[in-house]
């Protein structure tokens, strides 16, 4: 029998993890899915949001984009989850950078389509964006519409009825037409939608990867455990952005209150997300659009940031207003 896989795209900031979030609560108990997170940055944030547990295998690739033509890291992961795992189902989600035809040839090429089924392939946009102009032109966002069979309008709540409704009915002018379109809130997503059949002719009307491309392809596991007070940096560059992540000792502790003003006043940036050590907890923080969540996870590795921006900023001067968000005394 073949294993259902679904691509669940859609741009940077726009809820992706958080609709799969939102998907394992539905996900049936007897069943072991899973979750392949890809991440423009060298260091990797989505997987720390999401609880691994049984039934549940969660894989990142970080430092690249698995729709590269070359995508190697995005075959060995998906290989090896397949073999060690066994898995029911799938979930990928690109880079929200990340072009979605390669990653669509690989799963139907001929080494793959015996054992997949590839399912709907499901876009979230947030109307607020895709009014925007410069932000609608952007090739990419273009494709990850045009080969989506299901496109959801998300963050509704915050995009208002009427946005909501211009973009639902601009959505129904597509043409091959989506197989569904629907508006929620939340990243609250449908199970059933998984299942639906891909409409078999969608093609992307730019080519995948024409972009500079410079940044490299890095495993979690290669980056160095980080000391007290000298944390790992890792920048990144391609897809039209800069990109740098930070990984902190985990005996070091951060003042949440001082995140809080980080997060509030930072400027120039595109996305930005981490987790991080408060005292016997772990925070995520998400930014994006001007406006940042905190939540409690129950993420216990060490903490880490990762900030993307569309030109290159004071990287330097940010590490400084980070370290300075570190309280005194670490523990021990």
């Amino acid at each position: 029998m073949k294993i259902p896989v679904n691509l669940i795209t859609g741009f940077l900031g726009v809820g992706k993890t958080t609709a799969i979030k939102h998907l394992l609560a539905s996900k049936p108990t007897n069943e072991r899915w899973a979750i392949i997170i890809n991440e423009f940055g060298a260091v990797s944030i989505d997987h720390a949001a999401i609880d691994e547990r049984d039934g549940l295998t969660i894989r990142e690739v970080a430092g690249g984009c698995i729709c590269c033509t070359a995508n190697v890291p995005m075959q060995f992961t998906l290989t090896t989850v397949l073999r060690q795992q066994k898995p029911d189902r799938i979930l990928i989600e690109p880079t929200g950078m990340g072009h979605p035809e390669n990653i669509l040839d690989l799963l139907r090429n001929k080494f793959m389509k015996d054992i997949l089924d590839v399912k709907a392939t499901i876009c979230l946009v947030d109307p607020r964006r895709w009014a925007q102009t410069d932000f609608n032109a952007h090739e990419t966002f273009q494709d990850q519409i045009n080969l989506a069979d299901v496109l959801v309008a998300n963050k509704t709540d915050l995009a208002g009825e009427a946005l909501t409704q211009q973009f639902t009915d601009w959505a129904k002018t597509l043409y091959p037409p989506k197989l569904l379109i629907e508006s929620v809130a939340n990243g609250e997503i449908d199970f059933r939608w998984l299942n639906i059949d891909p409409f078999p002719e969608r093609k992307a009307q730019f080519a995948p990867h024409t972009h500079e491309h410079t940044h490299t392809h890095q495993h979690e596991e290669e980056l160095q455990v980080p000391a007290v007070g000298n944390p790992v940096k890792k920048e990144s560059h391609g897809l039209g952005l800069y990109g740098c992540g930070w990984i902190f000792s985990p005996d070091e502790l951060f003042n949440l209150p001082k995140l809080r003003q980080f997060f509030s006043t930072l400027t120039g940036i595109e996305r930005a997300k981490g987790v991080f050590r408060i005292g016997k907890d772990w925070v995520l923080i998400n930014a994006a659009d001007g406006q940042f969540t905190v939540q409690y996870i129950a993420y216990r590795r060490d903490s880490r940031i990762e900030l993307i921006a569309p030109q290159k900023p004071d990287w330097a001067g940010l590490e400084q207003k980070l370290m300075a968000c570190l309280l005194e005394v670490p523990v021990a």
